[in-house]
């Protein structure tokens, strides 16, 4: 069976998957870009979401930051002044939301080739812990690197 790719905007796409996720769906979608380096690779990995309740700090979401923005990264604090969320791969730079502009949590990710990981098993959240305590400047040359690698193995 042959299969078609069909590439939406962002904004239509993911509100598509807003409302799936309202739902009580469970939704696949390919992640693209380079914030989640290096726990999930865009244009490889999928992510499986579903609507939660809540979230917490290590929860990787997908998040509607302004009308028609979304973002899918980790959770890195929630107060009462709302979500704070920062991409794996952004050595700066966070993202604010209320709790009611999450549209869905990662409950796995997918790797061709290799079974579903589950983003929040011990093993998975001792890397993302070890990999927030190294300093930022490291952090930033590290992924540098490993964007080159990637290009140059492609």
């Amino acid at each position: 069976m042959k299969s078609t790719s069909i590439t939406l905007p962002n904004d239509v796409m993911l509100g598509g998957v807003k409302e799936l996720l309202a739902e009580g769906r469970q939704v696949v979608i390919m992640t693209k870009g380079v914030s989640m380096l290096p726990f999930i690779v865009g244009k490889r990995d999928s992510v499986v979401l579903e609507k939660r309740a809540s979230v917490a700090p290590g929860d990787i979401a997908l998040a509607e930051i302004a009308p028609g923005h979304y973002v899918l990264h980790r959770v890195r604090e929630v107060s009462d002044d709302g979500v704070v969320l920062q991409g794996d791969g952004n050595y700066r730079g966070q993202e604010k939301c209320r709790p009611e502009n999450i549209a869905g949590t990662v409950v796995a990710v997918q790797t061709p080739g290799k079974p579903d990981r589950d983003p929040y098993a011990a093993a998975e959240m001792r890397r993302w812990r070890r990999w927030t305590r190294i300093p930022a400047i490291v952090r930033r040359y590290y992924l540098a690197f490993f964007r080159r690698i990637k290009h140059i193995t492609i």
